[in-house]
């Protein structure tokens, strides 16, 4: 669990809105035969996606 949240304090935000799009392009490979798995992920993206601007806006 500390490996997964030093990730994400440690990582860049441009790194983390990269990886977002990323899941977002992937998941729409998926939505026509796992709907929930895409609506997952999506949200998933959109937080991770959320998160990176937030930390690159308030950076000093």
């Amino acid at each position: 669990m500390n490996k997964v949240l030093s990730f994400f304090k440690e990582t860049a935000p441009i790194k983390l809105i990269a990886i977002s799009i990323g899941i977002v392009a992937l998941s729409y490979f998926i939505e026509k035969p796992l709907p929930n798995v895409f609506m997952g992920l999506r949200l998933i993206a959109f937080l991770l996606f959320v998160y990176g601007a937030i930390r690159l806006l308030n950076r000093k």
